[in-house]
């Protein structure tokens, strides 16, 4: 019997921990939001100040050597629920926070992005599905705006 004890609390302990993380898993969660303007100039490389670590010696920022940031915005996101966004070119951000899963002591958070255009019947992104941790930025890029390209950096914060 005492073996069958000893059996259960250790199948138990780690499930009643798991438990209690879920029950304190975050509801919503604040996304910061860069918009930025990429470009190929024919002057030298230009990096705005404000942008800092942005990964330009990667694909696809190594297309271009130019790197604006154009708005920097804060959104309050709740689990279920979509938060719509205007960005500068006309369309319109869209993010959910679908799911906040455990990763130890930290946690991962599933986020869709879509952005819609109000001018035409299809989306531009219908939806795009990435899970990071908080302070992990994720980009979406591929928007023509003044010349240039559209990269949306979304981070966690």
């Amino acid at each position: 019997m005492r073996a069958l004890r000893v059996a259960v609390l250790a199948f138990a302990t780690p499930m009643v921990s798991t438990l209690a993380a879920l029950a304190q898993r975050p509801k919503a969660v604040h996304v910061e939001v860069l918009v930025i303007l990429a470009e190929h100039t024919d002057g030298g490389p230009l990096l705005d100040p404000k942008l800092g670590d942005l990964p330009i010696r990667q694909e696809p920022f190594v297309r271009y050597n130019s790197y604006q940031l154009l708005d920097r915005k804060e959104l309050a996101l709740e689990v279920g629920k979509s938060t719509a966004d205007p960005l500068p070119n006309g369309r319109t951000l869209q993010l959910t926070l679908a799911e906040v899963t455990p990763n130890g002591p930290k946690w991962r958070f599933h986020i869709r992005a879509a952005i819609d255009d109000p001018s035409k019947a299809a989306a531009f992104l219908k939806q795009l599905d990435v899970t990071a941790g908080q302070n992990e930025p994720f980009f979406v890029a591929g928007q023509s705006y003044r010349g240039g390209t559209l990269f949306l950096e979304v981070a966690v914060r």
